[in-house]
């Protein structure tokens, strides 16, 4: 178990290499050469004294690095004294120093950079995603997804990093201790082999608890995200504890595992602390009793394995955490997979088809996912540029379907759309799309002000400026009915309208919605039930509204009141309704 979940993690390296394969090979060999030259300025302080001649005592243990030391001088013509000596201690110190910062800021810069990168792609993945799957999947799975998942990542990524390292150094840490004694290193490693055993069953419990609190977390985002959307709703019903002891008994699951995983961590010390003074010992008495080490060589290995213990230890917690992490990272490849799988067909090339003569529909049928029986099928009918009309039926009949499908949301089942004589499919759905203009029932407005609010719709480089001419908006706005409302309001295109437009009435967001709408110079624009909600004065402003658009677009309303559409002479009937 504990190898493939490790095996799953694979992929990231992989993908890192190539994202930044320079930086890889960089912080591997800053992260490496800070490890071995960690401690060493401590250990070279007794010599290096010792070489201009000062009383350091026991001359046994450092006559070999001191003559060392002194024949380098001697060698590159070098006079040392005690201040020269002082000073190169300085400069190593600061050496090390560096040689741990630039390892440190190339990791975060590697970490970091790649994190954004993956969130990048992830998003670009969402956004282009077909509606049919979206409109399945719990949006909360998405938003933990790019966030706090996508973080852990680059967390995982660190550690994968810090665990080559490690391999690195233990390997290069025993090349020198099989220099000095081929036995004791033997040795050594079997007892290592045996206390990393001894923990191994440990680790199929903490990739069970990497499982459960997966789906602890993906429960403690479903509940924010649910619970944050009906907020008042909640408060509405007094429904306040309900929510809540669901929510708690999330966290009270996620705060399990995260004991559970912190007693493994800690159970891992203590068998590393324990095993590595048993095996110091072990290691000490057989080469002293049986193996008549010399001294200086059996000083030399016990400092070698008295630095690589910590190195194994941390190799252990390491490998947990994974084996930890492995899970998230397994969710997000299979996200990834789904998303890959069910990815719109993007072509930049691709012309956006322009109604300048008629919009078919050809025998369309739609049938939803896992469902034998079609929503509906058969329909068919031709809307004249610049034409209103009115889809008409019970609730429950499709007629929101149909408008998804009109406005290149969803693929037909079967029947097509043909524009001006050019079928809209999957190369030319998403480019369609940029001539439709859509305004649901539930309006969505940001927290911002109004100008703002609008914008977005625009074209995306007077987006970025910020260069909608004001002019266009009041213009949107007469034509919505809205600009009224609009001029009363504090700051005008400027006040802030809170968050979903909170501070504006019902009847106020859908005028807002409707010239949002028409600034983006739709070919056609749809209304699925945007006045159901509204009060009759509210609806018959719309309604006056859509008269005076009338002949000016093609328009394509959906509604339950005849009040909106009794206007509206050409009708497409679906469901029930008789044709």
């Amino acid at each position: 178990m504990s190898i493939r979940a490790l095996s799953t993690l694979k992929p990231l390296i992989v993908r890192c290499f190539q994202f930044s394969p320079i930086k890889v090979v960089v912080s591997l060999v800053l992260m490496l050469s800070s490890s071995f030259t960690s401690g060493i300025g401590i250990l070279l302080i007794v010599p290096l004294l010792a070489s201009v001649g000062v009383d350091v005592g026991g001359g046994s243990a450092t006559s070999g690095v001191t003559k060392t030391i002194s024949d380098i001088a001697d060698r590159v013509g070098i006079t040392l004294q005690l201040e020269s000596v002082l000073g190169l201690y300085l400069l190593l110190i600061v050496a090390m120093a560096a040689l741990s910062f630039a390892s440190s800021v190339v990791l975060a810069s590697l970490r970091h950079s790649f994190v954004v990168d993956l969130r990048d792609e992830l998003s670009r993945a969402l956004f282009f995603t077909q509606w049919r799957y979206l409109n399945r999947t719990h949006m909360s799975d998405f938003m933990r997804l790019i966030t706090e998942q996508v973080h852990s990542v680059g967390t995982s990524l660190h550690l994968l990093l810090g665990l080559t390292s490690s391999v690195i150094l233990v390997l290069v840490y025993l090349l020198f201790a099989f220099a000095l004694s081929i036995k004791l290193t033997v040795i050594a490693l079997l007892c290592g082999l045996s206390l990393a055993a001894l923990l191994w069953p440990v680790n199929r419990k903490i990739h069970d608890s990497g499982n459960i609190g997966l789906l602890a977390h993906k429960n403690i985002h479903r509940s924010i995200f649910d619970n944050m959307s009906s907020l008042k709703i909640i408060k509405s019903f007094a429904a306040e504890d309900r929510y809540l002891k669901r929510m708690s008994a999330s966290n009270k699951l996620m705060e399990e595992q995260l004991v559970r995983m912190a007693k493994f961590n800690g159970l891992t010390r203590f068998v590393n602390m324990v095993g590595a003074a048993v095996i110091f010992t072990a290691l000490f008495y057989t080469a002293i009793k049986y193996l008549a080490l010399p001294v200086a060589n059996l000083l030399v290995v016990l400092f070698i394995f008295a630095r690589l213990m910590p190195q194994i230890s941390l190799m252990q917690n390491t490998i947990q955490s994974l084996i930890h992490q492995a899970p998230k990272y397994q969710d997000l490849l299979d996200r990834s997979s789904d998303l890959a799988m069910w990815a719109e067909k993007v072509d930049d090339s691709v012309v956006a088809p322009s109604l300048n003569s008629s919009l078919v529909l050809n025998d369309l049928g739609y049938q939803y996912l896992g469902n034998e029986q079609f929503a509906f099928e058969g329909i068919s009918a031709t809307v004249q540029r610049n034409e209103t009309v009115a889809i008409i039926g019970p609730s429950g009949g499709g007629k929101s379907t149909l408008a998804d499908l009109i406005s290149g949301l969803l693929e037909p089942t079967s029947g097509q759309i043909l524009v001006d004589g050019l079928a809209i499919n999957e190369r030319t759905r998403l480019a369609w799309r940029q001539r439709v203009a859509y305004v649901t029932q539930e309006v969505f407005l940001f927290h911002q002000s109004v100008r703002d609010n609008m914008n977005w719709v625009c074209d995306l480089e007077a987006f970025d400026d910020g260069k909608v001419p004001e002019e266009r908006l009041w213009e949107v706005l007469e034509l919505a009915a809205a600009d009224d409302f609009v001029r009363s309001l504090p700051q005008g295109l400027d006040t802030l309208i809170g968050d979903r437009g909170v501070k504006l009435s019902g009847g106020e967001r859908q005028r807002l919605a409707l010239a949002r709408a028409l600034l983006s110079n739709p070919d056609i624009l749809i209304l699925d039930e945007a006045t159901s909600a509204l009060d009759r004065v509210n609806e018959l402003k719309i309604r006056d509204a859509l008269i005076n658009l009338e002949g000016k677009l093609t328009i394509i309303i959906i509604a339950h009141n005849e009040t909106t559409i009794e206007h509206v002479a050409q009708r497409i009937r679906i469901g029930e309704v008789g044709s």
